[in-house]
């Protein structure tokens, strides 16, 4: 199946510098805020790691491939959220991206 129609999973482990954490959890708070308000969005969540404090780990359900590039594609993502998590991460994150069910 090529999952075209299928619900897409996005899972994103972020490292956060440990003295810019506080920020970060201001501007995770408005980045669920902006995204659960995007077409497509099924569950698009933020959690801490439970062993490091400086590890969150983002949980999004995406109605299709489409919804997700949308939102990939929005100002608040590339100018807003990119931007801003660039200079409160340590290290690049990392990414998995799969079909729901």
């Amino acid at each position: 199946s090529s999952g075209i129609n299928a619900e897409y999973g996005l899972t994103v482990k972020i490292y956060v510098d440990p003295t810019k954490i506080e920020a970060f959890k201001d501007l995770v708070s408005e980045h669920l805020t902006t995204s659960l308000k995007e077409p497509g969005v099924i569950r698009f969540s933020a959690n801490r790691d439970y062993e490091r404090d400086d590890v969150f780990w983002f949980v999004e359900e995406w109605e299709s491939p489409s919804a997700l590039l949308v939102h990939l594609g929005t100002e608040w993502f590339r100018d807003g959220y990119l931007v801003r998590s660039r200079e409160l991460c340590a290290a690049p994150g990392q990414r998995a991206l799969y079909l729901m069910g």
